[in-house]
């Protein structure tokens, strides 16, 4: 699906109802813009959160373990401190 927006007075853009609708938008949900490839990507925090579970499946293969991992380094931080 492609559309076209008309970027209006402080950079605003209106996101088109069948947009908001597809992918469940509504009134203040918070959207992060990203550069990717020299595109701009918008994002819901829910597409925000399945893009770094990828990335992270894609170099780990698994999920499994990473909270451990994380506190395991967390601890070693606050002991070096």
């Amino acid at each position: 699906m492609s559309e076209t927006v008309i970027l209006g007075e402080s950079g605003r853009i209106v996101l088109p109802a069948a947009l908001r609708r597809e992918f469940g938008l509504k009134p203040g949900d918070r959207l992060t813009l990203t550069k990717d490839a020299g595109a701009i990507r918008i994002l819901s925090r829910k597409m925000a959160l399945e893009s770094i579970r990828a990335d992270i499946l894609k170099q780990r293969g698994s999920l499994a373990g990473i909270l451990d991992e994380f506190m395991a380094e967390r601890r070693e931080e606050a002991e070096r401190e």
